[in-house]
């Protein structure tokens, strides 16, 4: 990513990618973009695109994270999170225009059962070095798939960003409205339960907050999108577990793997997402004993991570 002065003083992204990625990513970049921009989603504009040369020029919408807002205006967080998930309801109500790619995937079983082995093989067996049983594993990987195939099951499915952490919201200060937010990283999108993005946004290891803010906004998330998810308060607790148990595992094998490399930012998310995943399974009768097992079998961990 590069910042371009022009001539006029005005300021756009350039994007350069890889031949091979640029053919993947790129034409995906163009039919997401266009599909949340008719639809009222905040994106950035895209001013000029040439896959085979994997360039991309992109409005610059400054360099104000959602994440980086949180820590300067600490006192309004709270109204933060509730523009983001107002946004999130946004493209969760748009229906199939027949051009997104998005609504050709879903996070079904098999991709489910990816990210758990990503974690598996860069985190748990990686970064901590656990020498776990062929039976210990065995028995891991089918509460795992337990999992997924609760997540996969519910036909009622929606627009999910996938990342939407605070690092990939913007806050713009450019223009009115003043601190509109918007979204980027948006081209691995996919169907997937109401719940996945909101725990992705609330249990984000970039951003911890406490489990009294979270509870305020799950609740106002239950109440603001009962037209999507159409679930009772029970079915929404039961998914919203679930899903923020899948999805912070999947983030600590991101972690885990950047952290095996070197990279010592990554290493310090994980203990935040350790810490949620307790919060989380703690009002969990499924989830708590096997939170604990994971613990256990990461047993040599580095001693600063739980």
């Amino acid at each position: 990513y590069y910042r371009l002065h022009l001539a006029d003083s005005t300021t756009v992204i350039g994007v350069h990618e890889g031949a091979e990625s640029a053919a993947v990513n790129m034409p995906n970049v163009l039919a997401v973009q266009k599909f949340l921009k008719t639809g009222g989603v905040s994106v950035p504009e895209i001013f000029y695109c040439d896959v085979a040369a994997g360039v991309m020029l992109q409005q610059d919408l400054g360099d104000l994270s959602l994440n980086q807002a949180l820590r300067e205006q600490p006192d309004t967080a709270e109204l933060l999170y509730r523009q983001a998930i107002d946004h999130m309801l946004c493209w969760q109500r748009l229906r199939d225009d027949s051009e997104c790619p998005a609504f050709r995937l879903s996070f079904d079983v098999e991709k489910l059962m990816f990210e758990f082995e990503f974690f598996i093989e860069h985190t748990l067996l990686g970064y901590y070095r656990a020498q776990p049983s062929e039976g210990d594993l065995s028995r891991l990987r089918g509460q795992f798939r337990e999992v997924a195939e609760t997540l996969a099951a519910p036909v009622r499915k929606v627009f999910t960003h996938r990342d939407y952490h605070s690092r990939n919201i913007i806050v713009y200060c450019g223009a009115k409205p003043q601190n509109k937010q918007y979204i980027i990283d948006f081209q691995d999108a996919r169907l997937g339960l109401f719940q996945y993005d909101l725990c992705s946004l609330l249990c984000d290891a970039y951003a911890p907050m406490t489990a009294e803010m979270r509870s305020r906004l799950l609740d106002y998330a239950f109440a603001a999108g009962k037209d999507i998810h159409a679930q009772s308060r029970t079915e929404f607790d039961h998914y919203w577990r679930l899903s923020a148990f899948q999805r912070i595992v999947k983030a600590m094998g991101t972690f885990g793997r950047q952290a095996a490399l070197g990279r010592a930012d990554f290493a310090a998310n994980l203990n935040p997402a350790w810490q949620m995943l307790r919060e989380i399974s703690q009002a969990s009768a499924e989830l708590r004993p096997w939170v604990e097992y994971l613990e256990n079998m990461a047993g040599n961990q580095p001693q600063n991570v739980f």
